[in-house]
């Protein structure tokens, strides 16, 4: 046992240490200006000292600088989270002023819920956004007291949560597509910085790219092919129509629900219901669940009431519905549900579209989307009349042949 115990005891130490490396993210300042620098992400570092103002008070004055060309922010909040936080904000796009960088509270995830505060409250000192456009680094300096009334305060010991914010380019309001996250810095050097590496490390670009891609997958063209199948099936001289629609709902579910869950765990609690695309999300989600789980389990069609024209077989689900058969009100539920969640599509394709495009700086491919699901649509029209007038001249020569055996008959 005692050599067993003693691995056991260094492979432990190991891990510990390893962990604590993998926090004390604070070294040695490589600028003689500031004491501290800790390394957030790989492309941001922030460097850090106590001061003091020429009225006596003690501050903080910071750095940020980024690997990269975009507006920045560096708040404080000590849940760590942007709702309730107070942020210092530089756009390089504007000209350097009392308000630039400047002081905003943080009430909503939203645009409007990131408000600059009073001119009053705009107490920053040396505050500047700078780029050098040759090496590609952003700047953000300034120098904030360190207590300040209706403020988060930055603690001059223990630690302090900090949080931070990086767009995609210079362009502002816009999400914060370069990253965001948190990090714990105790000014007194007592305990270690600490990185919130899961937050850091995410890129939220592609994380929302790929829930764009499989939806826009799943409900630009699987669905929709889905339905078509089913649509058109009297093109089908065999039951591959339903295999179609089969596979492709299945598939597109698949994608659905992936899409889904990756949207849920990337977005914070509080916005799961923010707006009109999150509760669309779940409305869909629902409605996709249960028109899958109907298809799985119908009820078995009567295979006595095929119908020989389109009149015909709405006079049988009308009198199957009103007289309360399973079937017949499966049909009309499943057709209703299945369309209706289609329509809801077809318009959270373009709120997200959207969102990528306003939110993550992507591309505008709203028009190339509507002119694909016009053509499909069109498409899908020209065969339906094909194939309606082929069903009738079929039905018609079936009743012409069943005139005549009858009139030879009565011969």
């Amino acid at each position: 046992m005692g050599p067993m115990k003693n691995r056991f005891t260094v492979i432990c130490a190991c891990l510990f240490l390893a962990a604590a490396l993998n926090n004390s993210a604070a070294q040695t300042s490589d600028d003689a200006n500031y004491s501290d620098m800790l390394q957030v992400t790989s492309s941001l570092n922030v460097y850090y000292k106590l001061t003091s103002t020429d009225s006596g008070s003690s501050a903080l004055s910071v750095k940020a600088v980024y690997q990269g060309l975009a507006w920045l922010s560096i708040g404080v909040n000590p849940d760590g989270e942007m709702i309730g936080g107070d942020a210092v904000i530089g756009q390089p796009n504007e000209a350097i002023s009392s308000v630039n960088p400047g002081k905003y509270t943080m009430s909503s995830e939203d645009a409007a819920g990131v408000v600059l505060m009073d001119s009053s409250a705009q107490t920053l000192i040396n505050g500047s956004i700078t780029q050098d456009t040759s090496a590609g680094t952003t700047t953000l300096s300034f120098t904030k007291i360190l207590d300040e009334s209706g403020e988060n305060a930055i603690s001059e010991t223990g630690q302090t949560t900090f949080i931070y914010a990086i767009g995609s380019d210079n362009t502002y309001p816009a999400y914060h597509a370069g990253g965001r996250g948190k990090f714990k810095v105790d000014l007194s050097g007592a305990t270690p910085a600490v990185v919130d590496t899961e937050a850091s490390t995410k890129n939220y670009t592609k994380i929302f790219a790929a829930h764009g891609i499989m939806a826009v997958i799943a409900w630009a063209f699987l669905t929709p092919i889905a339905i078509a199948s089913s649509f058109l099936r009297s093109l089908f001289s065999t039951p591959l129509w339903f295999k179609i629609h089969m596979y492709f709902n299945c598939i597109s579910f698949v994608l659905t629900l992936t899409a889904f869950i990756l949207a849920v765990v990337n977005t914070p609690r509080e916005e799961w219901f923010g707006n009109s695309h999150f509760v669309a999300g779940w409305v869909l989600m629902g409605l996709s669940t249960f028109n899958v789980l109907a298809g799985i389990f119908r009820p078995n069609a009567n295979k006595d009431l095929r119908a020989k024209s389109v009149s015909e077989h709405l006079r049988n689900s009308l009198h199957g519905v009103k007289g309360c058969e399973i079937r017949p009100i499966w049909e009309v539920l499943h057709k209703l549900i299945g369309f209706g969640t289609m329509g809801l599509a077809l318009w959270q394709m373009q709120s997200g579209l959207k969102l990528l495009k306003d939110e993550f700086g992507t591309k505008d491919y709203l028009i190339a989307y509507w002119f694909w699901i016009l053509c499909f649509f069109i498409a899908v029209l020209f065969l339906k009349l094909f194939s309606f007038r082929r069903w009738t001249k079929k039905n018609e020569k079936a009743d012409d042949v069943v005139y005549d055996r009858k009139y030879i008959q009565d011969a």
